[in-house]
């Protein structure tokens, strides 16, 4: 298991929701790592500014990847 860190130049881009969303879709094994990465620098270099979570789902949608979170419809137990 991967555990991915935010490196400096990253860390005061992405929202904490964004960044969480993405590690929790890459810990269910929605992404790859490779996936993951890919996605990391897509929103770097094409959302200007802090990267919140809808700019996130809005780039990975464009990219053809599925959200299955993003529906809403997934019953979560704590």
């Amino acid at each position: 298991m991967n555990f991915r860190v935010l490196g400096p130049h990253e860390r005061g881009r992405f929202a904490p929701e964004a960044w969480g969303h993405l590690l929790a879709l890459n810990g269910s094994g929605a992404l790859s790592a490779a996936d993951l990465e890919h996605i990391i620098e897509r929103a770097l270099a094409q959302i200007d500014g802090r990267i919140a979570l809808d700019d996130l789902r809005s780039l990975m949608e464009g990219a053809g990847y599925e959200d299955n979170a993003a529906g809403g419809d997934n019953q979560t137990v704590h």
